[in-house]
């Protein structure tokens, strides 16, 4: 039963267990507990022995099938439908500082959408520290602008105010859906701000859909593939975006210019 006005929402398909245990130790260690943790079940068996170890959490699973962009969508339309005032992204291959969910609800009185900083870490450990304050100053604003060609707003590192929003359709076949999603949230003149003050920490592996990392072929081919899905569903909402679909063509992989930091699909 929901008991809180604030929503943490994640998707789950199957994986390492220990990627769960991490993500939600660091649910249950966050400073602010007025929380429900909503969790879109794709596929992964026995969840209910997750769940009887962190009965101190308020878990609420949903269990749906689909493509990952309808897997997101029905979550959100869930929280949407069920009347939280605020809506928490994050993945379940990933966990949080301890003042997550409490720096987020700060800022959020004065805002619609907050962005906060991401700590990369693999296998070995933590190797990049607070990465995407290389490229963002701390409370500053980000607007359409920042993100036409390239995105900041991940599924586990936003927050959003709910309360006028109304529910969302995502195309089937979309990759990058936060990039998306936030794009018309920003266009629909939602303020969003970046905070340091709180961090995702942002696994880097294999079965990761996108880490942040150098150029290849193989990225750049990716990265092409998830911009003409992204600028084909936004080129009737947004003016201007069918001419950076035609700019794609032109764009070739030995022409690319190294660039420090880069953010997602930034690389073309």
């Amino acid at each position: 039963m929901m008991k809180n006005k604030i929503a943490f929402l994640t998707t789950i398909f199957p994986m390492n267990i220990q990627y769960l245990y991490d993500f939600f130790d660091s649910l249950k260690n966050q400073t602010c507990q007025n929380f429900d943790v909503i969790v879109v079940n794709d596929g992964y068996k026995e969840f209910g022995k997750i769940k009887s170890n962190y009965n101190q959490l308020n878990i609420i699973e949903l269990k749906y099938s689909n493509t990952p962009a309808k897997n997101r969508e029905y979550g959100i339309n869930y929280c949407i439908d069920n009347n939280y005032d605020i809506l928490i992204f994050g993945d379940s291959d990933d966990y949080f500082a301890k003042n997550r969910i409490e720096k987020s609800i700060e800022l959020l009185r004065e805002n619609d959408i907050v962005v906060n900083d991401l700590s990369l870490f693999d296998e070995s450990g933590i190797y990049e520290e607070n990465y995407l304050s290389h490229r963002l100053e701390n409370l500053q604003t980000v607007d359409f602008e920042f993100i036409k060609n390239k995105n900041i707003f991940g599924l586990s590192n936003t927050a959003i105010k709910l309360n006028d929003l109304k529910g969302i359709n995502i195309p089937d076949d979309l990759i990058a859906v936060d990039w998306y999603f936030f794009t018309l949230l920003l266009c629909e003149g939602q303020k969003a701000i970046f905070t340091n003050e709180t961090v995702s920490y942002y696994r880097q592996y294999e079965e990761n859909t996108v880490g942040i990392k150098e150029l290849d072929e193989g990225s750049f081919q990716k990265t092409l593939k998830v911009k003409k899905l992204q600028y084909e569903a936004l080129k009737d909402k947004i003016n201007g975006i069918d001419t950076k679909l035609k700019e794609l063509s032109d764009i070739k992989f030995d022409n690319q210019e190294k660039i420090n930091y880069p953010l997602w699909w930034e690389l073309t």
